[in-house]
This record gives structure tokens, sequence and C-alpha cells, in this order.
């Protein structure tokens, strides 16, 4: 066992409890935080300010509240404990002041756990927590100290060694069998009949009480309980739930609050009658008289309200005609209304007298008791979760019957009227409150009890050792005699009695206290109470009492008869009354000390009448209560017999409607047994029911495809059944079906492959919902497998096409989008499915995509449409896709399938080839010109054939070179400085006497061709005439760029040195003439010759920005190509 231990601690100083106790147990003692769990033979102390809780065994610790008098540390734990851990939590209430604890006890006492009262709080200097908890009826034992350990081990040992003979469930089972006993047992010795409440509430209130009696059979308990006088009383106790307090469930009794404005409203000028049942103590009743006064402080009019609380506790409905209630509802009443209906006394808070004088309590019995009546509000709850349905449904019945029209119905958070639709109507479903409808109201036949006179217990005769004793005495005083027990019922009397008892008017009664004389009532008490305090017989001479018309004399004495051989029998008390003959006349008032002595008596007996007028006008205020009760049952009982003559004159239009119903239902059982027959004989559904013990109840034909089964096979367990599944785990699923009640699917297939099935178990429910074995199905899914198949192997070629495969319906709405489609369009799948795939692409030609549309819609198939979209990112995209329709099962158009291919690299491609064409067509019709234009030159020359061919031939070869330069792979232009090196390289002997310098020039194709003709001329003149002729002959070619307001220029410097004289105006020759013409004619080139003596200079100047493109600028193209 685990302890914990929680006291009321300063909550400004440091605790040493821990230490305190560590001292005085070999346990570790630890102080609790946040996070520990329970563990054996381990203490734990509460911190100072704070309040604790357990969940799952594991302890949590929050600071307390800062109102010192809302400190209830024992009773939030304690409940916290009765609520995880039930029938395992011990509760123990140790003397401290206040009253926290009780209601921490009341829930582990509901839960079924074991709670303990220290015995020595009337002499511990704080009293308080135990009289509190044990004057509420929530302790099972009142132990000293020291033998509490003896009890808890006794406890322990008791559920450890019921648990290890009887099983978890052993003993629960055992009282099931003798529960009807048990109740029939109250019934008889208490009037209180509980065979209608729910049976597991009652099984396990009764091991509660075998437990706290250490009694581990339930037979010896029912031998207890019928020979132990006091035991039936004890289980009622036991029965009883008696945890309430104020304000339970605050949204409830809020919305409620909300609701009371409208029954005034509806009472205006009438009585509010409330009734409610099952009051316990009275927290409830007192609550709604709280709401219902602050209802009223707001309305205009004064109301009567009359609040009537029952129960069937007489007990509880002591202590609730008390008003007297623990410090500890300050937790669970607002402070406002703490101060305004509530009296601090003595420790305690009193109901104020407002709210008192609108409670009426009484016993009244839900099961046998006729209800109130004409009532506007009935707040039961938390009742009837207590009840088993055949109860419930009297219950609600009975409530219905006892509001008026329009009426509400208030009720637990469990409860509910749902299965009664036709009497109420919700309100407020969620904090169950109802309407009473305007449905007839019929009392429930509930047994109504005969009047009974109340007499005392069964008389018992005295044994021959007390007879003896009883002989003694009356040889000593020869009187007539009473033998009456402590509670003054009669047990003997002898026949000389009869004159000094007076019976009074009214039910039979054996108490002597009533039926004596009534001179002698006040004797006979003063003399009673001598006796108990005194222990000693008491005598009383001289009593005068008028007996017939005559005054006589009699002597009282009173002594108590015990038994000698110590037996625990109840002590008896002898009466006895001595003739002492007619009664004197009255002494002389100088008869000092008799006088002083009758006097005396006299005081004494009138404090005794005092008191007893006390007690009666107490009991008074309970009769009337009482009776005012009583007379409301009677006016309910009275309108039942005057609606009793309509309902016996319907019984016999009911009896033939019975009649009716039951031959009505006959056929319908008759007809639905013929459907079900059919409904198995013709499903192609494979269907196995089973049995609690897994044996065959019934199955369709189909089964007989999966087991071989036959019509003779019912009733034996399907494991004994041959099966052809490929898998036999059916029994194991079936049992753990049975086990969980968790349905259970799984696919199984024959063993020879052919066939496969979904299989699925389920529990099955009989009448009550009681689980009665388990329903198999077996589907074909074999087509359906197959057809995933298919589908599956197609979705991966739909997956893995390098097209975009698009579904889409016949308004064009996206239901498709293969992997290829998302990186095509760059749109997920999910942004896709759903969209319209015109808006999706921004098809900008919406006439012709309905066109496609139409025409699948016609049936008929688009192939290689090409056009335009737009991805995502709004990037162009050129497409070719083709467009077919889709059929559904039976043939119809219900989508299309496009097929989309990007063709934009291969449209790009065309785009590039027909630009070189007519680039090439250019290219071609230029090269012919300048070959034609050389060859009109060279004619111009005159010469030789010979001459001509090889100037002809040449020229031609310098264009070759030039366009073999150019239709290098890669090349878009000719670098200056390789033109020059390949027109030079003719002339490699004077290779040393040749230079040629420059920045980076690359020029264009035709401007390339252009100055390779112009080197090549300028070339063979030098060779021919100028410094290349001699051996001492130098050339330099030089150019640069240079640059004007908008334009650039490329500028070749060519420089002859050192050969023959040059002539000052030499006659043009055809080179020049070509040089001049072609590149002035073709590109806008000017030409300077300069024929200086030291030789020949030409310079060219070959504008950039006009020729766009045709010559590139230095080292960026040359960089970029090269």
């Amino acid at each position: 066992m685990a302890f914990v231990l929680v006291q009321h601690l300063d909550p400004d100083h440091a605790s040493a409890l821990a230490d305190i106790v560590g001292a005085s147990t070999a346990m570790p003692v630890t102080q609790a935080k946040t996070g520990d769990a329970l563990v054996a033979n381990h203490v734990f102390v509460i911190p100072p300010d704070a309040v604790m809780t357990l969940t799952k065994g594991v302890l949590t610790v929050a600071r307390g509240p800062a109102d010192a008098a809302r400190r209830t540390s024992v009773n939030t734990f304690l409940v916290s404990l009765a609520e995880d851990q039930g029938e395992n939590a011990v509760g123990i209430v140790l003397a401290g002041f206040g009253s926290d604890g009780a209601l921490g006890v009341a829930s582990i006492r509901e839960h079924g756990g074991l709670t303990l009262a220290q015995a020595e709080f009337d002499h511990s200097p704080k009293p308080g927590m135990p009289q509190t908890a044990v004057a509420g009826g929530f302790i099972d034992r009142v132990l000293p100290v020291e033998q509490m350990p003896i009890a808890l081990l006794e406890h322990w040992t008791y559920r450890t060694r019921t648990d290890a003979d009887k099983g978890p469930d052993g003993l629960k089972q055992e009282v099931g069998h003798h529960l009807g006993v048990i109740c029939a047992i109250l019934d008889s010795r208490l009037g209180r009949n509980f065979s209608l409440y729910k049976t597991k509430t009652l099984m396990r209130r009764v091991q509660r009480r075998m437990a706290v009696l250490q009694c581990e059979n339930v037979a010896d308990y029912v031998e207890q309980l019928r020979q132990q006088p006091d035991e039936p009383e004890q289980l009622f106790r036991e029965f009883l739930i008696r945890v309430t307090n104020f304000f339970r469930d605050p949204a409830a009794f809020d919305a409620l609050a909300r609701r009371i404005p409208e029954i005034l409203k509806h009472d205006a000028g009438k009585e509010t009658r409330i009734w409610v049942p099952g009051c316990a103590t009275g927290e409830e009743a007192y609550t709604l008289a709280i709401l219902f006064q602050e209802a009223l402080s707001r309305a205009d009019n004064p109301h009567r309200i009359q609040i009537f609380a029952t129960d069937i506790d007489d007990q509880a409905i002591g202590i609730a005609r008390t008003g007297c209630f623990p410090d500890s509802i300050a937790d669970d009443i607002p402070v406002e209304l703490l101060d305004r209906y509530f009296v601090r006394e003595n420790g305690e808070y009193r109901v104020s007298k407002s709210i008192r004088d609108i409670c009426l309590f009484s016993t009244h019995d839900l099961v046998k008791d006729p209800p109130f009546s004409r009532l506007s509000l009935i707040s039961c709850r938390n009742l009837m979760i207590y009840f088993g349905p055949a109860l419930q449904k009297r219950v609600v019945t009975l409530f219905h019957y006892g509001l008026r029209a329009g009426g509400t119905l208030f009720l637990g958070s469990s409860e509910a009227v749902t299965a009664h639709a036709g009497l109420f109507s919700a309100v407020d479903k969620k904090h169950r409150i109802f309407q009473r409808k305007p449905a007839p109201g019929h009392l429930p036949r509930l047994p109504v009890p005969a009047p009974v006179a109340e007499v005392g217990e069964v008389p018992q005769m005295p044994d021959s050792r007390t007879a003896t004793q009883i002989s003694r005495a009356v040889s000593r005083y020869s009187p007539a005699f009473v033998v009456m027990d402590r509670k003054q019922n009669i047990q003997q009397l002898s026949g000389q009695v009869g004159k000094y008892l007076a019976p009074s008017d009214g039910a039979m009664t054996m108490n002597l206290g009533i039926l004596v004389h009534p001179q002698l009532r006040g004797p006979l008490r003063t003399a009673l109470k001598q006796l108990a305090a005194t222990q000693r017989p008491v005598v009383d001479e001289a009593i005068s009492i008028e007996i017939a018309g005559h005054t006589e004399s009699v002597t009282l004495a009173v002594e108590l008869l015990k038994d000698e051989g110590g037996s625990d029998r109840e002590e008896l008390i002898l009466v006895v009354f001595q003739d002492r003959g007619p009664a004197r006349a009255a002494k002389p008032a100088n008869q000092g000390g008799a006088a002083g002595e009758d006097l005396a008596d006299a005081r004494e007996h009138l404090q005794t009448l005092t008191a007893l007028l006390e007690t009666s006008n107490e009991a008074l205020q309970s009769s009337n209560e009482e009776y005012q009760s009583v007379n409301e049952e009677l006016q309910s009982t009275n309108e039942e017999l005057e609606t009793s003559k309509e309902e016996l004159q319907s019984i016999n239009e009911e009896l033939t409607t019975l009649n009716s119903e039951l031959n009505t239902r006959n056929d319908n059982l008759v007809e639905l047994n013929n459907d079900l027959t059919n409904l198995i004989d013709s499903t192609s559904i494979a269907t196995l029911f089973l049995d609690e013990k897994l044996r065959i109840r019934r199955f369709t034909p189909a089964v007989l495809d999966i087991f071989r089964v036959r019509d003779g096979d019912q009733g034996r367990p399907i494991i004994d059944i041959v099966s052809r599944l490929h898998e036999d785990g059916l029994s194991r699923d079936a049992a753990q079906v049975l086990r969980t009640l968790v349905p259970l699917q799984r696919q199984v297939g024959l063993a020879t492959g052919e066939r496969s099935f979904q299989m699925e178990i389920r529990p099955y429910r009989g009448a009550n919902n009681v689980i009665g074995g388990v329903v198999i199905t077996f589907v074909d899914i074999t087509d359906r497998n197959r057809a995933e198949k298919a589908r599956a192997s197609l979705a991966a070629i739909i997956d893995s096409s390098e097209d975009a495969i698009i579904g889409h319906d016949l308004n064009g709405v996206v239901v498709s989008w293969n992997a290829s489609a998302v990186k095509l369009f760059g749109y997920a799948e999910e942004e896709a499915v759903g969209h319209q795939l015109a808006s999706m692409l921004r098809i900008e030609n919406d006439e012709q995509e309905r066109e496609i549309l139409a025409k699948v819609r016609a049936g008929e198939r688009v192939q290689h449409y090409e056009t335009t979209y737009l991805r995502k990112d709004s990037s162009g995209l050129y497409v070719s896709q083709s467009v077919s329709p889709v059929r559904g099962s039976s043939g119809e158009i219900i989508g299309a399938a496009r097929i989309v291919r990007d063709i934009t690299t291969h449209q790009q491609g065309e785009r590039e080839r027909s630009l070189l064409l007519r680039e090439f067509d250019q290219h071609v019709k230029n090269l012919l010109t300048t070959i034609s234009s050389i060859i009109s030159q060279t004619l111009k020359s005159g010469g030789t054939p010979t001459d001509f061919a090889g100037a002809i031939e040449g020229r031609i070869q310098a264009l070759a070179r030039a366009h073999d330069f150019l239709t290098e792979d890669g090349k878009v232009g000719a670098r200056l400085d390789t033109i020059l090196a390949a027109e030079l390289a003719l002339y490699e002997s004077a290779a040393d006497r040749i230079t040629f310098a420059g920045p980076s020039a690359i020029l264009a194709p035709k401007a390339s061709l252009a100055v390779a003709m112009a080197i090549h001329e300028l070339a063979t003149n030098a060779a021919k005439h100028g410094a290349l002729s001699a051996p001492e002959g130098l050339l330099s070619v030089t150019w640069r760029f240079s640059q004007d307001t908008d334009r650039h220029y490329l500028h070749i410097d060519w420089q002859e040195h050192g050969g023959p004289a040059v002539e000052q105006a030499p006659r043009r020759g055809v080179g020049t003439a070509l040089i001049e013409q072609v590149l002035a004619r073709e590109y806008d080139v000017k030409v300077e010759r300069i024929f200086a003596p030291e030789g020949v200079r030409c310079v060219i100047e070959l504008p950039c920005n006009d020729v766009a493109g045709h010559v590139m600028k230095h080292s960026e193209a040359l960089d970029k190509k090269s």
C-alpha cells in the first residue's frame, strides 16, 4: 500500500512534516511534487499552501486558493483518489478542525472503497472532521488510531484472498446469483424494494458491505442479513447514495436560472410548486430555493414558492431539515449568495429562514408512493442513473403525470428522456432541461401500500433466568408489572396492570410510554431518566391519579433486569405499579421538609415535561411537514382514483386493440421470417452465423463454395468444418471480435487462387444489445481485384509516359493529371484537379476549344491539333494534342482523354531552318554578284586567256578561302588577322618581311568576303609591282577602331616600304577597280590609295554601325566566339 498524508498546513511557513513523520516509520517519507508516481510502502506528504490530486496513479500538486476558508485540501485529494483508484481506495479521517474530508470519504464510499474515522475525536483538542464524516453516514468503521493498521491489513488480506480464491469476477457473479434474495429480505424487513434498481450498482454495494464485514461467502452474508436485526438497515444505507453538493454542475444551474423567469411568468397569480425527488441531505433543494429567491428579487410581483423535497432515506431527510452544513460548502456557493442566504453558526453554515420556509422535506419512495401534482418544475438529478430501464420508464411517466402543462424537467448530465420523445421535448439538451408535452398524463400503476399501524418490534419472551429475577422482584412488591425494552416496547405484562393503562385514539401500539395512564407518563419518564443515570432501581411513592372518578395513590418502581449469564441479549426494564389505596389529603403547608421534597420533585418533573415538550414540538413540526407531504400524496391518489374509472373503461378497448396488434405482429413475424428465408436463400454473399461458442447457427448457400458444410452441421464448431481458404485463421479472428467487440476486415482467398473474398466479422447483437455470437460475410472481390490490377497497370503506364495525359469531363473540368502534365505545365495534381482546363492554361482561342469539346460530346476524335498554352510561370508552350472521348460502362460519353506533346523545340528548329535557308539564298546571290563583278573587271583588263584564267583563279581562291573560314562549325564571322594570314600565306618566302597588328576584330560573313578580296588584290599587286617583288621590300598591315558622334569605324592601313619606285599616277588596274567599286558599292566603304615614293599605302574605312553587325567590334565579340 502507498500512503498519502494530507494535513492543513500554514501556507506562509515551510513544512517539517515529512521529517516528523519520517522519524516514526521505516518507510521513505517525501514531500510530494507534481509527477510523483505512487509507490508501495512509501509515504507522500502534501506541501504547504497546496492542493493535491491523483490521476492514473500520478500526483499533481497545485497552489491552493488564496482564501483560507475555501481550502479543502482533504476533500480535493480524497475525491480524486476515489475517481482514480475506485474500490482500491481507503480514506481515513483523523482529528482536525472543521468539516474537510466528509465529501471525500463520501466519494470513496460511493466508488466502493473503505472509509475509517478516528475514534478519539470526542476527546481531541480539535474536534470536527471525524464527527462530520460520521454524522453524514460516510464512515464504515470508527477505530482508535492504534487499531487502524490492523484494519488496513485485514482489508488488504480480504481483498487479496477473495481475488485469489474467486478471481476478479467470481465474487461479483456470486453476488448476482443471490441479489434477488437480498432484495427480498430488504423488502420484507424494511419495506424498501430495490429489485428494479441497476443490478451492477447493487452488486457493487453488496460487495463493499461484505468487504467491510470481512465476509468472504455471499451465502454467509445472506444468513447474516437474516439473523442480524441491524444489518438490513446497514445494507439499506449502503444502497443509498448521498454524494451531492450545492450548485453541482454550475453550468447546468445557470441554464436553469435563465428559464426560471419563464416559469414564474407562466405561474403568475398562482403558486409555483417544485418537487425534488431524491433530495438526499437537501443541497439541491436549497440550491433551487436560492435560484428562485434570486429571480423573485428581480420580479415585479410577489410570488409564492413551495418546494417538496423527498427522499427514501429518513436520516438524510433529518439532516436536510436542520439546514446546517459544513463550512466546506463555501467552495461550491458564490460568496454573495453565501452571505445572503446563510448564517455562520459554530463553525457551520445554516440556511436562512427565508430559504428554509420554502422547502418542505419528507420521506417518499418513488417505487411505490404516488407523486406530487400540478408541479411547475421537477428536479431529479443523478437519481435515475441508479434505476433499471423498467423503473426509469415508470418514473419518467410519473414525472409527466405530476407536471402541469408546459412544466419543466431538470435531469442530471448522464440522464435523458430520449426514449420518451412523446412525453417531453428538449429545451436545453446539453444541460438536460426538458419541457412536458401536452400528451395525456397517465399515472403508472404503482403499488399503493395499505395503512399499517406502527407497532413495536416482535415481542421476545425473556429466558428462564430473567423470569426468575422477575419473580423475585414481584414477590418484593406484589404489584402489577410490565417488562419492556429500552425503547419502551412491552415484552411482558401482568393481568392487574390494566387499570394503569389508558390507550389513546389512533393506531394500535405496544409502547408503554403511550399506553400508560396520562398522569403516570411524567413520573415514568422521570424514573426512567434516573434509572439511565444511576443504573439502580428507582421508586416514586404516593403518586396521585384519577381512576374511575376516584383519586388513588400509586407507587411507581423501575428496575433494570440484567442477564447474569453475560450474554449479548438486550437489557430489559421492569416497571411495577403498587396500589397504595385512596390518596391522602394534602399535607399542611407547615410541613416544610416534605413540601420541599414535593417541590423539588415537581420542579424536576416540570423540567422533564419542558424537555419533552420541546422534543414533542420538534416532532410535531416534522410530523406537520410529513402530513403536508401525505396530504399532497393523498391529493395525487385522489386524482389517480378519479382517472382510474376512465382507465378501466378503456381497458376493454385496449385489450381488443392489443389482441388485434398481436395478430398483426404475428402476421408481420411470419412475413419477416419468409423474407429472411428468401434473403438467405437468394443472396450471393456468403454469410455465416456463429454463436458465442463459435458454433454454426445458420449460413447462406454461397458458403458452400468456401466451406464443406451441410444442412445438418448447425451446432457444430466452425473449427471442425473443412475450409477451402488458403489461410485458415477464421476461428482466431472470430474469437478476437467476440472478445473486443471491434469489427474485423481482411482479404482472404481460396487455396486454388482462383477467387478472392473480402471477409468481414461483426458481433451478433441480440435483444437489449446482448452479444450472441458473430456474423461473418464473404464478398467476392475477384473481379474487383483484377480491375484494380489493370487500373494500377494502366496508371503506371500513364505516369511513365513522357506526354502529358489529362482527363477531364465534358465541361473541361480536370479529373486526372499525370506526372508528365505536372512537369510540362508546372501545376501540381492537387492544383489542377477540379479546375477548368481552359482558364488554368489560359487558352486564348475559346472558340476552337468549344469546337473540340463539341466533337468529343459527338463521339469524334481530334488528332494532332497544334496550339499554344501558357505554363504556370506564364512562359509559352507550343503543343500538339489529341483528344479522345471516354465512355462509361453503358457506353455513354462521360469525359475526354487529352494527350499533349511539347513541340516547342521542334517548332523553334523549323523557324531557324527557314531563316537559314533565307540567309543562304541571300548569301549565294551576293556571292554570285561578287563573282560576276570580278569576271567583268578581269575581262576589261584585256590580256591573254592565260592571264585571264590566272587572275580569275586567284580571286576565286581568295573567295574560297574566306568562305572556308565562314563555314567552319560554330562561326558567325571571320577574324581579321586570320584573313590576313591566309591571304598572305602565299608569300611564305617573304614572311619575315610582312607584319600586321591591331585589336581583335571579327568580320561578319559578307564583310569578310569583301575584305578578303581586297587583301588578295593588294597582295597580288605588291608581289608583282610593290614591296613583295623586291628582296628588301617590307609590308605592314595595321588596323584600329574609331568613333565619331554616333558611328563606329574599322580602319585597315596597308603600308608598303622598300619596293620598286612607285609612279605618282599609275594606271587603274583591275584590282584597284575591284577594291574601290566592290567595297564602295556593297558596303559603303571608303578606300584611299596613296602612292608615296617609299611605297604604296591603302587605307580602308568600314562603318561598323551602318553595316549592322557585318563588322563586329574587337575583344567582346572575339571573346564570345573564339
